[in-house]
């Protein structure tokens, strides 16, 4: 009420950090840990719970004392043991918060002179001074990392090219380039591929000295970022959609994001500029986004590619971006290469850039629709990688800090007050897989409602499939987040983020439905077994052993994966090497054994995937007192699976094995 441009914040703290305020300007967060790796770890998690507000650390620091003692020789004065260790504690401190992308720091306190209810406090060393004022060394350390730049956390940084990949973008360009221009990295290149702009793409990117343009012919996003590939001269290539810019330490925190050996790629968050209209707010808050998905605090399985960066030798060694993706699903499958050689992706909360959404519906659909075609290719290229439905298999978690999870849990302790409680988001999937399948069935229900003038009983199935459409925009409705001080039309936000709900999975399927053609380019050549196969019976083999039985087993699943066959590797602990999926109903468990000595034999165990099974069999039989020819075609379709399941369990293996045959 006195003022309302002031920034508002509450300062939290790790035993209580289930208590999310969602109207503070900036997360505030007291933070006393005195491990290194804790403290580094516990301020990257810090920054996914601010998600897009800056994060600040109230309190930090150490007490001027040796380990298990009050810090003092006797006079009451801290010693020099103690305060050397609080020095060289406050140094890491402070270094790890710069290197973190934390927006600021207080360190505690000014002084040892404290006083709680008129009575001085003994036996108090926070400070950095004394009692007396006089400094400790902690002063000139904090003193000097106050005057640090972030530049200055190395001696030397990785040489660095961003590719700009544009086709058209004359609208969002300019924006992109005065940012990525401006950047004060040491080594640092920017190159705009333009791909075949008949807009006055080429012009905007000379009007910045410092941009290099590469005119080539029109032919995608991959085959563009490829040609950036070629033309830069980067130890680490990043990539940076031309809607999209960033912020002044980006490159620095991509980098730093490269923090071992194994990282082979980065990436960061993005989110939508704060004067984005309300269309594109609303966009932005919709399904189907450039999102992260994170497998533990910083690292991820995916990194989008508005923002993301490679070792150059890495991105080199997979072989760069697959040509067949021209507009979309590219960032996917190079992940997922990089992540299938062996690497790791790492990923900083701090490297973030600003990415404009699409601001108009149709555009947004018309996006969607073409993920959907992307996704299609993806899951060709990845079957193992896909769910029956056509999904993602995602072995980590989907961020995104516009969209909120579901309600935290306090779970631990007596009455749920044990300390250093966290935040996880419940469930989430089942809400998801209700709109991207369940959506479309209750569109295509309600297209037949007409039919149900031939057979009554069957007009309960149009009324269901109204019911959930009203039931998933009303809870979007509910769950949708306006950003914080909107300065109206609230609801009619959240009326168009539930609307998006409904018509993303429309789009995506009517994509994925238009894939046939895209999904039939050329693949990877298939992997073959050498022969001679001896055929034991059973659906047993035996090839000759011409390399280490966990190499030929790997080989063999990347065999099946090829020929379109969806197929789940176990954790290590099961009694086989894979899980086929050929059909819904059908599965199959591969084993591989070294027997007899020189051979390899491989073993198929066909099996019927019982739930499923179960659940078709109760599907058929609470539909046949209502629509007897709707329950008689159910129970023909899962004979059919069956059926289907079986012989395409040993079509594809026979492919893979020379010489193989059911």
């Amino acid at each position: 009420g006195e003022d309302g441009e002031a920034l508002v914040t509450y300062a939290n703290y790790p035993s209580t950090e289930y208590l999310p305020l969602p109207t503070v300007d900036f997360l505030t967060f007291n933070v006393f840990l005195e491990r290194p790796a804790e403290f580094r770890r516990y301020l990257t998690r810090l920054q996914h719970l601010a998600g897009d507000r800056p994060l600040v650390i109230g309190e930090m620091g150490l007490h001027a004392g040796t380990d298990g003692t009050d810090g003092t020789d006797g006079s009451g004065e801290a010693d020099g043991a103690g305060e050397a260790r609080q020095a060289h504690t406050l140094d890491w401190q402070l270094t790890t918060v710069q290197e973190r992308g934390v927006a600021g720091a207080c360190v505690f306190s000014w002084t040892d002179e404290w006083w709680v209810g008129d009575a001085a406090v003994t036996g108090w060393h926070f400070g950095l001074t004394r009692a007396d004022r006089r400094p400790r060394s902690g002063l000139t350390v904090a003193r000097r990392h106050n005057a640090a730049s972030l530049a200055e956390l190395r001696n030397r940084w990785p040489s660095l090219s961003v590719v700009v990949c544009a086709h058209n973008q004359a609208a969002t360009l300019d924006e992109c380039l005065r940012h990525t221009c401006a950047l004060d990295y040491p080594d640092l290149e920017v190159l705009v591929v333009d791909d075949g702009s008949t807009d006055s793409t080429a012009e905007i990117v000379r009007r910045h000295p410092r941009a290099r343009l590469l005119s080539v012919p029109h032919g995608g996003l991959a085959a563009a970022r490829n040609r950036g590939l070629e033309a830069s001269r980067g130890e680490v290539v990043a990539y940076l959609d031309a809607d999209a810019y960033p912020g002044p330490e980006w490159p620095y925190f991509l980098v730093l994001g490269l923090d071992a050996p194994a990282v082979g790629a980065v990436g960061g968050p993005n989110v939508p500029p704060a004067d984005e209209g309300p269309t594109a707010q609303a966009v932005a808050r919709a399904p189907g986004g450039p999102l992260h998905v994170l497998l533990s605090d910083d690292r991820a399985e995916h990194v989008p590619g508005c923002n993301m960066a490679f070792v150059r030798h890495v991105l080199e060694e997979v072989g760069g971006f697959d040509p067949a993706y021209t507009a979309a699903g590219d960032d996917v499958d190079v992940c997922w290469k990089v992540l299938d050689r062996g690497y790791e992706i790492g990923f900083h909360p701090g490297a973030l850039v600003w990415h404009r959404r699409r601001g108009s519906l149709r555009g947004y659909l018309r996006q969607q629709r073409g993920y959907g075609r992307a996704e299609a290719l993806v899951e060709r290229r990845h079957p193992g990688r896909f769910t029956a439905t056509g999904s993602a298999r995602w072995r980590g978690r989907l961020y995104d800090s516009l969209v909120p999870v579901a309600r935290g849990r306090v779970y631990r302790g007596l009455y749920g007050a044990a300390g250093y409680q966290s935040v996880y988001g419940g469930g989430g999937h089942s809400l998801d897989l209700a709109h991207q399948v369940g959506v479309p069935l209750a569109i295509l229900v309600l297209a037949g409602a007409p039919l149900t003038l031939l057979y009554e009983p069957a007009s309960t199935l149009p009324a269901a499939g109204l019911g959930l459409l009203a039931l998933l925009f009303g809870l979007d409705v509910w769950r949708a987040r306006p950003p914080r001080g909107w300065p109206g039309g609230a609801l009619r936000l959240r009326l168009t983020v539930a609307a998006l709900h409904l018509a993303q999975p429309l789009a995506r399927t009517w994509g994925r439905l238009q894939q046939s053609a895209l999904a039939r380019r050329p693949a990877p050549p298939a992997i073959r077994l050498p022969g001679p196969v001896n055929h034991l019976g059973g659906g047993v083999l035996v090839v000759p052993e011409d390399r280490p039985r966990p190499q030929l087993a790997a080989d063999l699943v990347t065999g099946l994966r090829q020929r379109g066959l969806r197929v789940r590797v176990p954790t290590g602990w099961e009694d086989h090497d894979a899980w086929l999926l050929p059909s819904l109903l059908v599965a199959g468990e591969l084993v591989t054994s070294g027997h007899p000595p020189g051979c390899i034999q491989i073993r198929l165990r066909r099996r019927m995937r019982l739930r499923r099974v179960a659940a078709a069999a109760l599907a058929v039989a609470a539909t046949a007192p209502l629509a007897p020819p709707a329950a008689a075609a159910l129970a023909a379709l899962a004979l059919a699976d069956l059926a289907w399941g079986v012989l395409r369990l040993h079509q594809v293996l026979g492919a893979v094995v020379q010489g193989g045959r059911a």
